[in-house]
């Protein structure tokens, strides 16, 4: 038996985040992933809204949550409140940090990337799909388009604007002056 293997030039291999939104898999690039976070009613990070829009406070810094589900419209809006449990995978794309909610965090692993479909080239929030060891099929997420969709939002909360804010309160130092006379 004779095999002949054709490998394209343009073969490239990615460190990937599988996780799960729905009932669907998908991949994000480990490169734009700063840490995973987990919350929940006791824990320190939590979600809180700010005029509508989910944000999450990270050591005392606001980041935009973007949740997956939502974006790819699978379910029905859910109350980021009401979610006692979630995860939230921290991305960075350039200067934009976001935070983008899922429901479930997998493992990392080294993927072959191939080119999305032609059908699929309209749709900004692909870069592409892979095939898992398992056989099955699961679109990777690009990071680009996740911002931009982020931008899309009726109500993103003006973060730079609360965080300035909040630096101009902790730079204000009280004082107290008086004068003395010397006894005469």
């Amino acid at each position: 038996s004779n095999f002949h293997i054709k490998i394209p030039l343009t073969l490239a291999i990615v460190s990937v985040l599988v996780l799960k939104a729905g009932k669907e898999r998908f991949a994000i690039p480990q490169i734009n992933v700063l840490e995973l976070v987990r919350t929940n009613s006791e824990s320190n990070h939590r979600i809180e809204e700010i005029n509508g829009s989910a944000v999450l406070r990270l050591r005392e810094k606001l980041l935009p949550l973007l949740s997956l589900t939502e974006v790819l419209q699978t379910e029905e809006r859910r109350d980021h409140k009401s979610a006692e449990r979630s995860y939230i995978v921290v991305c960075k794309v350039g200067m934009v940090e976001f935070g983008l909610i899922v429901d479930q965090i997998f493992d990392t692993e080294e993927i072959v990337v191939k080119p999305k479909s032609e059908l699929l080239k309209e749709i900004e929030i692909y870069s592409g799909t892979t095939i898992l060891g398992d056989g099955s099929v699961i679109m990777i997420l690009d990071p680009n388009g996740l911002t931009r969709c982020l931008g899309k939002q009726d109500q993103t909360p003006d973060t730079s604007r609360l965080e300035k804010e909040r630096a101009d309160e902790q730079e204000k130092t009280s004082f107290l002056l008086f004068e003395s006379q010397p006894n005469k």
